[in-house]
């Protein structure tokens, strides 16, 4: 086989390197860089679906707080379940005190359209509780829906009521038309129960349309998109598919990932897809599909750089090797009889390469260097068996020190990592810190604005009260006056009654004056009768005065009838007079004075309300001060956490290249010491004298 020229071999030599080279630097860059882009895509896919399913489950909580707050209040508000089942007008004593707190829960809790409070219909009115309105944006007490008019099982008119009811837990129902209000909605709903008997339910209505146009909003890539199904794989809302339909149906592999738990945050990779979903905390299931070429786009677009380059390179190579080849080929082929001499590295003085000095060619010249680079060499073989020596020392000690150095960079790289992810995790809790404080300050306010309506209440209190006690104290002197003026007219009018005796003993006297009246009639009339003519006259008298007593007699009689009527009416005066004062200075007065005492309690159980709601005011006034304080604090400690997490992640790559740089160090040493080993190879060959 004719054996190829120097400059035919170099540029082949060179050519095959780089084409090796290039296939193996460029299929493992190819290699790598698309699995850490794919890696990379789904991390990034992952952490997107991370974000939005928090935004709609921050909603989520948000309504479950306002609904468990509401609850606790109804609660609170009814302190005799007894009386409550039997007390019409307890029970709207009871839903009056919870209807200004439902109204400021729903007012702050975004997309409720309803909140109500129902009672159980089997002990209350079928209308009883409350139905707060906000759907066309002001807020309206509406008659809450009549049980009586529905059967239990009438799930599109009731079944918001009887399903929590029969689950004995809160629920979040999937999205139904309520046939009531004619909206498409999503509802959360408590159960109430006092001592294992259903009191009622409370729950809130949100707005599905708005959770369909958050999720019809995102965009994933150029055409991904995003959807929601239910617990049992019912779609709630896809852009090409109908509310309702089964997922089973519609894609039976999709559907069997939803079903299995352990898929979920995972990036499937189905059919032309990659699909990956989130279980939000109401049980519905959030789930992103995107194209997986586009997911994978930036892997591909990497591999076809990694190529491009790698032949460009390869292109180079070539030129560079033709270049060189000829270049260093041209004078080995006329210095090849002088090279051979020198080629087994003998540098004793050789008296066939001094005759190469004379030639006055390139060769020649070649042959002057070659002489003074052999006298040279020996010059440096010496000097290099000093150095590699110590080369040697400090090269192993350079080794140790780089492989410290990469230790280190790799442990700080790790550890730099991990505390990045730590600050990611403390700035989402921070926020959420600081969602939760802006809830608690309007809260504050709230209660503030309760206890200022409570000020201003027990100062009207103790007005009525002191207005009361005057009053109360005016009627009961003019009572008191009252009473002693009866008492004394009575007691006059019974002494003035007591002369209707003296009638008796007049009526006694003229009786008796009667009696001999007739008596003297009788013997006039005897003796008149012995006179005869003489006495007729007197007889006439006698006559007259006979009757005159007979009259007399007759008069007192109905006299005594009288004054015994006046007498019994005077007993019968005497006896109401005694009763009407009894009753007045027994009870009456009595009472007046209990008045007094109850007017004056008011009065100072106002002053003991008013002092205890300028003591809420002013603790509150504290507390919404602290609350301010603090979420100002969390919000600087929020920027130093994004700023630090900003400084980790600068760390992180910085430590990541320090990293990178000991490793290149490492193969430097690695390769010093190479040189180093061949350099007393090297020595090792030279022949000196």
């Amino acid at each position: 086989m004719k054996k190829l020229k120097m400059k035919t071999n170099i540029i082949l030599s060179i050519l095959v390197v780089v084409l090796c080279s290039s296939i193996i630097i460029g299929g493992f860059s190819a290699f790598y860089s698309k699995k850490t882009s794919e890696e990379q895509a789904r991390q990034n896919l992952k952490e997107t679906l991370e974000e939005r399913a928090s935004v709609m489950d921050t909603s989520i909580l948000k309504v479950e707080q306002s609904v468990n707050s509401l609850s606790q209040i109804t609660y609170d508000s009814i302190a005799d379940f007894d009386q409550f089942q039997k007390d019409t007008s307890y029970e709207e004593e009871c839903t009056n005190k919870i209807k200004i707190p439902a109204a400021s829960l729903q007012k702050n809790t975004d997309g409720a359209i309803t909140c109500y409070v129902r009672y159980n219909p089997k002990f209350t009115n079928p209308k009883s509780g409350i139905f707060l309105d906000y759907s066309s944006g002001e807020l309206q007490y509406l008659e809450p829906t009549d049980f009586s008019a529905y059967d239990s099982t009438d799930t599109a008119h009731v079944g918001w009521y009887y399903t929590p009811v029969e689950a004995g837990k809160p629920i979040w129902m999937d999205p139904y038309l309520n046939e009531n209000i004619n909206v498409y909605m999503i509802s959360y709903v408590i159960p109430l129960f006092i001592d294992k008997t259903s009191l009622g339910i409370v729950g809130m209505d949100i707005d599905f349309s708005q959770i369909e146009n958050q999720v019809a909003e995102e965009k994933f890539y150029k055409t991904g998109y995003a959807y929601l199904v239910s617990g049992n794989n019912q779609i709630l809302y896809h852009k090409d598919y109908d509310i309702g339909t089964d997922m089973e149906k519609v894609d039976s592999q999709v559907a069997k990932v939803l079903t299995e738990t352990e898929q979920a945050e995972k990036v499937i990779h189905i059919g032309k897809n990659a699909i990956v979903y989130k279980e939000l905390s109401n049980g519905m299931k959030y789930v992103i599909c995107v194209p997986y070429a586009e997911v994978m786009q930036e892997s591909t677009n990497m591999s076809c750089m990694i190529v491009v380059f790698s032949l460009l390179c390869l292109i180079f190579a070539f030129i560079f090797a033709c270049f060189v080849g000829i270049t260093i080929a041209k004078p080995f082929e006329e210095m090849t009889a002088v090279i051979k001499e020198t080629a087994e590295l003998n540098f004793k003085k050789n008296p066939y390469a001094a005759k190469f000095k004379n030639y006055n060619n390139e060769v020649g010249e070649m042959s002057v260097a070659i002489h003074t680079m052999r006298k040279k060499l020996r010059g440096m073989v010496h000097l290099i068996q000093s150095e590699s020596h110590q080369l040697h020392e400090d090269i192993e000690r350079l080794k140790v020190s780089s492989d410290e150095v990469m230790h280190m960079a790799e442990n700080n790289k790790d550890l730099t990592i991990g505390i990045a992810e730590g600050m990611k995790e403390t700035d989402a809790a921070t926020k959420s810190i600081q969602t939760n404080i802006e809830a608690m300050t309007e809260g504050t306010k709230e209660i503030s604005n309760l206890s200022q309506a409570g000020k201003k209440l027990s100062s009207e209190i103790k007005v009525r009260a002191k207005e009361l006690e005057s009053s109360t104290q005016k009627s009961s002197a003019q009572t008191k006056t009252m009473y002693e003026q009866v008492k004394n007219d009575a007691e006059n009018a019974l002494q003035k009654s007591k002369a209707v005796e003296k009638i008796n003993t007049l009526t006694s006297a003229i009786g008796e004056i009667s009696s001999q009246t007739s008596l003297l009639a009788l013997n006039a009339s005897i003796e008149a009768a012995r006179a005869g003519e003489a006495g007729k006259g007197f007889a006439v008298v006698a006559s007259e005065i006979g009757n005159l007593s007979q009259q007399t007699a007759d008069t007192v009689a109905n006299i005594d009838e009288i004054v015994s009527d006046v007498n019994d009416a005077v007993r019968e005066i005497a006896s109401c007079l005694d009763m009407t004062m009894d009753f007045m200075g027994e009870t009456v007065l009595t009472d007046y004075d209990n008045f007094a005492d109850i007017s004056s309690q008011y009065i100072k159980d106002a002053n003991q309300v008013e002092t205890s709601m300028v003591s809420v005011s002013q603790a509150i006034e504290i507390l919404t001060e602290k609350m301010q304080k603090i979420e100002n604090e969390v919000k600087e400690i929020s920027q130093t956490i994004t700023n630090a997490n900003d400084g980790v992640a600068e760390i992180a790559n910085q430590t990541s290249s320090m990293s990178e740089s000991s490793h290149t160090n490492k193969e430097i040493v690695d390769h010093s010491q190479e040189g180093i080993n061949k350099i007393y190879g090297i020595k090792d060959m030279f022949t000196l004298e």
